[in-house]
């Protein structure tokens, strides 16, 4: 998949796209002392971002480079606080002719599992989708 200049907001973040392999798309993070919570773990936004961010790239994946997604539902689960590098790895698990269901999973750099999370996303009508 040909990597697309990221939106302003994730690239401000500090967010990485890793690129997409056998299905799993990849971004990371290594925390810096803006991306923390009152108690010195990641905020919840951030890693928020990193799950979106990671989903989209899936939901690309299946249907060519060119398309455009909208994230119009996401559930997170948190199960700890996140703190160093932390890596995002996420997958489509099902495509229709305009939705993607996608899954995701951010771990630390010791592998702890730090947060998981399902989204919907909607292909943007002409942005390179077929049939959108």
């Amino acid at each position: 998949m040909n990597p697309v200049t990221p939106a302003p907001f994730v690239e401000h973040s500090g967010i990485n796209s890793r690129g997409v392999n056998d299905g799993i798309a990849v971004s990371e993070v290594t925390l810096l002392p803006h991306h923390l919570n009152r108690i010195g773990t990641a905020h919840g936004g951030l890693i928020a971002t990193l799950l979106d961010n990671a989903m989209v790239n899936a939901g690309r994946a299946i249907c060519g480079p060119e398309a455009r997604l909208a994230t119009i539902e996401m559930k997170i689960s948190f199960m700890r606080g996140g703190k160093g590098a932390l890596r995002c790895s996420a997958r489509c698990v099902h495509s229709t002719k305009r939705l993607a269901f996608c899954e995701g999973e951010v771990r630390d750099a010791a592998g702890t599992l730090v947060a998981t999370a399902s989204a919907t996303l909607q292909y943007v009508v002409g942005s390179g989708k077929k049939d959108a």
